[in-house]
């Protein structure tokens, strides 16, 4: 435990920068969504709706340039101080990935509570318990199935990289991996919406749904929109998080045979 906490705060240490300046950029698109005037109820709010939708594809690349900078350590001769030292290799990893969700939750609930403005400023008023579902349930239900699995994927990528010294012909791997990320999520989310809504469903963002009935909207998702809310599919997120135990434990495996 003690080995753990140093290493959590090495990691403040090393991206309180990266992670004050990501916090901070909530405050930049809450002015882009102030500067968005225009008369249309449907536009007005599907501009909104889309800026946020930007803020959290922005967050995410964020937090995995912040999550992957080992390389970058590395060659400013950090190594020894964050790879070589007597903690394990998983507890490297867990201190890592823990920093990162700790910055994600924070920005993806005050993202829910962006949209939370952008549904009270289009006059729609839900109840508590949509409320709560929007600031909580949906930031951690996205966290889970998409954050999760993609800082994972980025911190086995590093940590593949850097312990095996890629360069000259053993590029080869890296680049394989990097070229591959968009085909290999794409392939699993196609494997996720094959067996989608097998089990049961969970139903959120009851008074929220309106929003998109009042504006008009015409939204392209897997997910399944009824008067009483959306019906969030479990299996998307039980097996993005096994996914993502799975990749870190193996980059913790890797780091292990690093030190050893």
């Amino acid at each position: 435990m003690r080995g753990f906490k140093t290493l959590l705060w090495l990691e403040y240490r090393r991206s309180r920068v990266w992670a004050a300046a990501f916090l901070g950029s909530l405050a930049f698109w809450f002015w882009g969504l102030n500067q968005v005037t225009v008369r249309d109820f449907a536009e007005r709010a599907g501009i909104r709706v889309a800026i946020v939708g930007v803020a959290a594809a922005v967050g995410l690349v964020v937090l995995c340039f912040m999550i992957g900078r080992l390389r970058g350590e590395t060659r400013h001769g950090q190594y020894q101080v964050l790879l070589l030292t007597p903690p394990s290799g998983y507890v490297h990893v867990l201190a890592r990935a823990v920093f990162a969700l700790a910055a994600g939750i924070v920005y993806y609930v005050i993202l829910g509570g962006l949209l939370w403005w952008v549904a009270a400023r289009a006059g729609i008023h839900p109840d508590a318990g949509s409320v709560l579902q929007l600031l909580l349930a949906g930031p951690f239900y996205g966290i889970g199935s998409v954050v999760l699995p993609f800082l994972s994927w980025t911190v086995l990528l590093m940590v593949f990289s850097s312990a095996f010294r890629l360069s000259g012909p053993s590029w080869i791997p890296g680049i394989v991996m990097v070229a591959g990320t968009p085909f290999l999520f794409r392939w699993i989310s196609e494997g996720i919406v094959n067996v989608s809504y097998r089990l049961p469903a969970w139903s959120m963002f009851g008074g929220f749904t309106r929003l998109i009935e009042a504006a008009e909207m015409d939204i392209e998702t897997e997910v399944v929109i009824t008067s009483q809310g959306a019906l969030v599919p479990q299996e998307p997120l039980w097996i993005m998080l096994a996914l993502s135990v799975v990749m870190l434990a193996i980059a913790g495996r890797i780091w292990q045979e690093v030190e050893g």
